[in-house]
């Protein structure tokens, strides 16, 4: 089944871009871990049913200063303050990612460069997904993840202690760039973005996302930020 994963925020600063989300909306925030291989830091802000947002920003200076494809990408981005870098989707199902597979005309990425740890030690290094991020974050559309077990999954991590208290209850609506006919070719026959559980309102402007809405134990709530500088 398809699924709304995650929803990435690159920012000049994650504490302080953390901070001012969680103050706005009253939401807990924890560590995520780091990107030895992209050179990024994360905080995890959940939004409820099994979807979070990950807030990055370069946390390795030598990166920065060596000039690497990431930290290069990530300033064109940052350029203008916080992004929605991407929307990312999920699976459970091999053989609807082997179905993206046939229909992206690529093999299915085993990995993430370099791995995703946690301070636990934990590694998401095998996180297998497909299209690569340089080729859907950066033209506005969404990857697809394989995620056949949850129990271990970003959004289902406790928030840190005093960073908040309202508790996040799913994703009800994105808006989005571009058209449904848009989207629907970008899937193709893989999924219908109708059957997803939530909205999809599209502003016919470049593509990208441009707010999501969720409800929450304190109401309705919603994140509008700048989107993704498309190629």
């Amino acid at each position: 089944m398809i699924a709304l994963d995650h929803i990435a925020i690159w920012s000049n600063n994650l504490f302080d871009t953390t901070y001012r989300i969680s103050q706005g909306t009253g939401i807990g925030n924890c560590d995520g871990g780091f990107f030895p291989g992209l050179g990024f830091g994360q905080k995890v802000i959940s939004l409820g049913g099994d979807v979070y947002i990950e807030v990055e920003s370069m946390a390795d200076h030598q990166q920065v200063l060596d000039r690497s494809r990431t930290s290069i990408e990530m300033e064109r981005q940052i350029a203008h303050g916080d992004c929605f870098a991407a929307w990312c989707l999920r699976s459970d199902d091999i053989g609807e990612m082997n179905a993206f597979s046939r229909h992206f005309g690529k093999p299915l990425t085993e990995g993430i460069p370099g791995g995703k740890f946690r301070m636990s030690g934990e590694s998401s290094a095998k996180t297998r997904h497909i299209p690569v991020f340089w080729e859907s974050w950066f033209i506005g559309m969404p990857n697809i993840y394989y995620v056949p077990d949850l129990s271990s999954h970003s959004s289902r991590l406790p928030p840190q202690e005093g960073t908040g208290k309202v508790v996040a209850q799913g994703v009800t609506a994105i808006e989005i760039g571009g058209s449904e006919d848009d989207l629907k070719r970008w899937l193709g026959d893989v999924c219908d973005p109708r059957q997803f559980s939530f909205d999809i309102g599209y502003n016919n402007k470049d593509h990208g996302l441009y707010e999501v809405f969720f409800d929450t134990d304190d109401g309705p709530k919603s994140i509008r930020l700048n989107p993704v500088v498309s190629r």
